[in-house]
């Protein structure tokens, strides 16, 4: 069975999410004689490098892989998937969504999409809806990190439906300052890193 990782390098060179597709490349290719485990996608923030990882067979990645992480060189934090998956499993609503903020703001968006969806699927009626439009947004900013600017608007814009039955808070969301920000990149059309502002 397969298993997954998220691995994140500093961004010391600073790249830019446009700049994805090439470091993928380039990752895929140095590590083209590791035959255990593969570079399935990587995102750019401003901060790190995300990179997404799948092993083959049973194959278990570690820190201490200088097979794997030789070529890369340097390692800010290796987290297996599922071992996230079953720490967000247990986090009330609230708790989840006060999480997804925190990651949301830190430009991990893929991982604050997960903790989201661990509760939406549950979620009935306007907060299932709120919260389809947070995963929305943090949809969006993982295509951006991808340099998908097109995919990232057409995400962003639909996320703006599912904000329509909205209160001024939502789990101590600031959700005027959130849509306001939205509204400013759907209209501009240039994306911007925001932040979401709580109570």
């Amino acid at each position: 069975m397969k298993k997954r990782y998220l691995v994140y390098l500093d961004n010391r060179n600073n790249y830019l999410p446009i700049n994805s597709k090439s470091v993928l490349r380039s990752l895929r290719s140095l590590l083209q004689n590791y035959k255990h485990a593969e570079v399935r996608d990587i995102r750019i923030s401003s901060y790190f490098i995300e990179i997404d990882v799948s092993t083959q067979d049973n194959t278990s990645l570690s820190a201490d892989d200088h097979n794997f992480f030789g070529p890369i060189n340097m390692i800010g934090s290796l987290i297996r998937l599922e071992e996230l998956n079953e720490v967000t499993d247990f986090l009330s609503r609230e708790d989840a969504v006060m999480s997804s903020v925190f990651l949301f703001n830190i430009e991990r968006y893929w991982k604050s999409h997960e903790v989201l969806e661990s509760v939406w699927k549950d979620s009935k009626g306007p907060t299932k809806s709120l919260l389809n439009g947070l995963i929305l947004v943090d949809a969006a900013y993982v295509h951006f990190q991808k340099g998908e600017n097109g995919i990232f608007f057409s995400i962003l814009n639909r996320s703006m439906e599912k904000f329509k039955d909205y209160s001024e808070y939502f789990y101590d969301i600031n959700m005027k300052f959130l849509l306001k920000d939205i509204n400013k990149i759907t209209l501009t059309k240039s994306v911007s890193i925001i932040k979401i502002h709580l109570k």
